[in-house]
């Protein structure tokens, strides 16, 4: 059996730099983030930059199922507040178009949180009908969700919140 061992690495310079990057520290899976990760609005990638990115991958050999890109830190798809909310449902799709641009599998992503505004279920109610409206925009990518166990205002963050009724196709 293959075990795969990674980090996540710098994307800095263009996304085919990760791929580099994690090759110099002798990993066979990575992690990523396409865009950058502290801004709400990204340019768009261009075809040159997913076309060497795609190429690099296979000849580096890499499976593209062992890179793990990482959405925004921003995006809050349980916000109870609208502008966040709209913000962070553009960012969300963004990331995983950007994902499936790069023929990648998954989109490793923080759920969101209620900021003690509104109930857990209706926060996660909300994360779930964000993450399907992405998935339905979107093929070939899983919304992973990143546990956040340890901070009790995040939603997500136990295996229990990740057995709601509204649950998405979410990888555990």
């Amino acid at each position: 059996m293959t075990k795969y061992i990674g980090a996540h690495v710098s994307a800095s310079g263009g996304v085919g730099n990760a791929i580099l990057n994690a090759e110099a520290i002798g990993a066979n899976a990575f992690a990523l983030f396409t865009r950058n990760q502290r801004s709400w609005v990204s340019k768009p990638l261009p075809q040159l930059e997913i076309d060497g990115f795609k190429a690099l991958l296979i000849d580096r050999g890499f499976k593209p199922e062992m890179v793990l890109p990482h959405d925004s830190y921003l995006i809050n798809l349980g916000s109870p507040d609208e502008e966040t909310l709209q913000k962070s449902r553009a960012a969300f799709l963004d990331e995983m178009q950007r994902a499936q641009q790069l023929g990648l599998t998954m989109l490793n992503f923080h759920p969101g949180s209620h900021l003690n505004k509104v109930s857990e279920e209706e926060c996660l109610d909300q994360i779930a009908r964000e993450v399907n409206l992405a998935l339905s925009k979107t093929e070939g990518v899983t919304a992973v969700i990143e546990n956040t166990q340890q901070d009790r205002r995040r939603d997500g963050r136990d295996r229990e919140h990740r057995r709601t009724g509204h649950q998405p196709r979410l990888e555990v």
